[in-house]
């Protein structure tokens, strides 16, 4: 396929994306399924959620196409498709009546060990400049880890356009490794029509949201970047690394308000809004500018960071704290996980 052939079938998945995005919202809408701001929303008034079924669907059908067409591999469709999906479900499922945390959580397990067999284990990790190969230990924090990224993408998904606009960012991004790196054609057909597929639903989230992506997109991003970045670090260990740091913000911010939380010996599992990305919303009295500032921060220091250990210029550990150091300073100053200071009167 040529260049013009790619450019008019990505455009045809945004506008799937928008279109069933749009008939979606306008469906909700006309059954009056909104979500009522609570202890956790960054918003004022009543919206639908469970946008993320728009970006699933159109990112299945043109998969679909793709396998159908031979541009992709049977695996690579296969193994993010199914965990996703089952996570999906139950999410979407949790969006408009409650599911028992346990069943969550359990359904998370499962799908973190099914995705993990399906892409072959979390085999090695590179440790400055030296490969450990972590054998069965791989499926032990292989399935932490993706089970704690599920959770982190829906924590970090609070205010318009900042979970979108990080699946576009992350994605594109490793587009580029997966062709120029990996020499992957099918990896960056899949990694292109992900972020096609939200660049769609994106019109409606931001720069003022009229629909939220809700638990079922937010988890299935969540999955799909974290069953991503330890397939494409099978090959390239040091790719693992590029992943970690492009996400800074979403896992400084996520991990460091729920230690906070812990530690304080909070009901860190209840609703609350004292994520640094909350906080700085309402400093800024603004969600785009937000949105904004932490896409910067992602385009000017964490995407050149990533690009350098990907290169094998810089070590992969040694430049993630580089670049979580001053993201960290970062929500320490806005106080990320204590409550708000009351003004005296």
């Amino acid at each position: 396929m040529d260049t013009l052939d790619n450019f008019l079938l990505l455009t045809s998945i945004s506008l799937l994306s928008f279109l069933l995005t749009f008939l979606l919202k306008e469906y909700l809408l006309s059954k009056k399924l909104l979500v009522k701001p609570d202890l956790r929303s960054s918003h004022k008034n009543p919206k639908p959620q469970g946008g993320g079924l728009a970006v699933i669907l159109s990112l299945c059908i043109s998969l679909s196409f793709f396998l159908f067409s031979n541009l992709i591999e049977k695996e690579e469709f296969l193994f993010f498709i199914i965990p996703g999906l089952i996570v999906a479900l139950v999410s979407f499922i949790d969006d408009f009546s409650d599911v028992k945390p346990l069943i969550r959580f359990s359904v998370h397990i499962f799908c973190a060990f099914l995705g993990l067999f399906l892409v072959g284990g979390f085999n090695s990790l590179d440790l400055f400049g030296t490969t450990f190969y972590l054998g069965a230990w791989g499926y032990l924090i292989g399935s932490i880890y993706i089970v704690w990224f599920i959770n982190l993408y829906n924590f970090m998904d609070g205010i318009d356009g900042l979970a979108s606009i990080e699946a576009i960012f992350v994605f594109l991004v490793f587009s580029f490794f997966a062709y120029f790196i990996l020499s992957d054609l099918s990896l960056t057909f899949i990694l292109i029509s992900i972020s096609a597929s939200v660049f769609g639903f994106l019109f409606f989230n931001f720069p003022k949201s009229v629909i939220f992506l809700g638990d079922v997109g937010s988890s299935f991003l969540g999955i799909l970047i974290a069953l991503i970045s330890i397939k494409t670090s099978q090959t390239n260990p040091e790719l693992f690394w590029s992943w970690l740091i492009l996400l800074g913000i979403f896992l400084v911010d996520s991990t460091y308000t729920l230690l906070i939380r812990i530690f304080r010996r909070d009901k860190f599992y209840l609703p609350h809004s004292l994520h640094a990305y909350q906080k700085l919303s309402r400093l800024f009295d603004s969600h785009p500018k937000t949105t904004l500032l932490i896409l910067a921060i992602n385009l000017f220091w964490l995407l050149p960071i990533a690009s350098l250990v990907s290169l094998k210029i810089t070590d992969g550990l040694s430049s993630l704290l580089l670049a979580y150091l001053p993201i960290f300073f970062l929500v320490y100053y806005l106080r990320a996980g204590l409550p708000e200071k009351k003004n005296k009167t």
